[in-house]
């Protein structure tokens, strides 16, 4: 099956729902003009009074859970700006059952091999580089270590206060920013930075994909926006256009 969609935001969809014990199944099924998703999870379930509202923003069934209570919220912005809709199915104690539609359309997709060359060109151009990346999650940090480690040499700072020191005394060029970390979070670090320096290139790495969002983090002084999970080919080709 092929559609012509984000397939970062599709899996970001996807990503979203998790257990911490037992299993979580995916499926889909064309139905006429529309494809169904289905996640389904053996987690405890959402009790009847919560489901109405189980997609408002900051909405947390466990407290002590970690998480800002977006998840739910941007899974339904991004299937409605892709024209679908979500709901759930869910008995307390019994896991949950996610669904959603969006439009399908057959497309015959082609490949420029004149742009894939051309996006070779500016990667070799950038590599050696030195790239600051501000991250406090160690397993994010590898996966990006894994998709640009080898192209470009990478500085890693835990929160937004050693980001500050880092490019103090490193001057790397370019910097990977995440927005919410500890101590000081990526907007306030960025504001630091471009007390310093207005160019050096810095792009906004996270899981937030609301519009107010992104103006924040162009507002602070973020030259770029990109939101997770990540798609590897859209990050470099991002890196590589502020580093030729």
């Amino acid at each position: 099956m092929s559609m012509l969609i984000d397939g970062n935001r599709l899996f970001q969809i996807r990503s979203s729902n998790s257990t911490g014990k037992g299993f979580v199944r995916c499926a889909y099924r064309i139905m006429g003009d529309l494809v169904a998703f289905f996640v389904e999870d053996s987690g405890c379930g959402i009790p009847k009074d919560k489901i109405p509202t189980i997609f408002d923003r900051f909405t947390k069934l466990n407290t002590f859970a970690q998480g800002s209570g977006l998840g739910l919220a941007i899974c339904k912005m991004l299937v409605e700006k892709m024209d679908g809709s979500i709901g759930v199915q869910s008995e307390e104690n019994e896991g949950s059952i996610f669904k959603f539609t969006i439009p399908y359309q057959e497309i015959v997709i082609e490949t420029d091999i004149n742009d894939m060359e051309n996006n070779d060109i500016k990667e070799n151009i950038s590599a050696g580089r030195t790239i600051l990346v501000a991250e406090d999650v160690e397993s994010n940090f590898l996966l990006l270590k894994a998709i640009i480690g080898k192209t470009y040499n990478l500085l890693h700072a835990w929160n937004g206060k050693e980001a500050v020191e880092l490019y103090e005394k490193s001057q790397p060029d370019l910097i990977l920013m995440d927005i919410k970390m500890p101590e000081m979070d990526g907007l306030e670090a960025t504001r630091i930075i471009r007390q310093s320096s207005q160019e050096i290139p810095i792009i906004a790495l996270t899981a937030f994909a609301f519009d107010d969002d992104r103006v924040k983090a162009l507002g602070a002084g973020c030259n770029d926006y990109l939101t997770k999970p990540l798609s590897a080919v859209l990050l470099k080709q991002t890196i590589a256009k502020y580093l030729v």
